[in-house]
């Protein structure tokens, strides 16, 4: 029985008009030199698996990532999950593919192709281009069998809410919360958030803001009450009530006899003032 072909690569080329690249320029020109070693990274990821790198989550790729760098350079997930989201955006990885947690691209296939002409590897999986390096017109194509996802009306019910949620997402609006005041403030503390950073938050942090929020109260009274406290405030995240009500009692008692002072005690630096009606009033016209 003949040896099983070696799928991944010990090495790679890199052209030396590599950096002419203007998908490269544009990942340089807001990512900077980190930008583009995680991007390396990547590749020598993908090559050393073979044409396509498939992950469990992207955030243990993150981790992983960071621990390649080290976290003396880059230390927040986050920020590596942007990169990568971005080098989607620019063409870089295939989108597609991407929200699968599958990164690949035509480029890293038809390199891959060249390199491994004469290696008898199966390449039919998750494929962008054919056998002559064209785009694929309808990929990738990983269908589904109906077999394999059998969906009947009796394993999977609809109530009425589900139904508005789903009208509502058709519109292009995805709900977060069903209470529409908790969605409203929720909303408003993310538009607060875009607006104190450079790089909006993603998909992914919202989706754990929004975890955090749901578990830190136990009704939605205390989880409106929660945001409303981080929006004002400022705060990158949230707080429970018990933890702010007791920070608060012991900074009232540690003003006794001293005079007051107008120092935050949660910031060393002066907070903004938000129009809270006008940013709910500018929310309510971007949809």
């Amino acid at each position: 029985m003949g040896r099983k072909a070696k799928t991944g690569l010990s090495y790679f080329s890199k052209d030396v008009d590599y950096y002419d690249d203007f998908k490269i320029m544009d990942l340089m020109n807001e990512y900077g030199p980190l930008g583009q070693t995680i991007y390396d990274v990547l590749l020598c990821m993908i090559y050393h698996e073979g044409y396509y790198l498939e992950v469990p989550s992207m955030e243990q790729l993150a981790v992983k990532i960071i621990k390649t760098i080290g976290n003396r350079w880059v230390k927040k997930k986050d920020f590596v999950l942007q990169v990568i989201y971005y080098c989607a955006d620019i063409g870089l990885f295939d989108k597609t593919l991407l929200n699968q947690n599958i990164i690949t691209s035509a480029g890293i296939q038809r390199r891959y192709d060249s390199v491994t002409v004469r290696n008898k590897v199966n390449k039919d999986k998750y494929r962008l281009i054919d056998k002559n390096g064209q785009p694929l017109l309808n990929a990738p194509s990983n269908p589904i069998s109906v077999t394999e996802k059998a969906i009947t009306a009796t394993e999977i019910p609809i109530n009425d809410a589900d139904i508005q949620q789903n009208k509502r997402k058709e519109n292009n609006t995805y709900i977060y919360f069903n209470n529409p005041e908790l969605e409203k403030t929720f909303r408003l503390y993310i538009s607060m958030r875009n607006q104190n950073q450079k790089y909006p938050l993603i998909p992914e942090q919202i989706e754990e803001l929004k975890e955090e929020l749901y578990s830190l109260g136990n009704t939605d009274e205390e989880r409106i009450l929660i945001c409303k406290t981080a929006f004002i405030r400022g705060w990158k995240g949230f707080y429970p009530l018990n933890k702010q009500k007791n920070n608060s009692n012991s900074k009232a008692s540690s003003s006794k006899g001293k005079k007051k002072s107008n120092n935050n005690s949660f910031h060393n630096f002066e907070q903004r003032d938000y129009d809270y009606a006008a940013l709910e009033e500018k929310l309510t016209e971007s949809r």
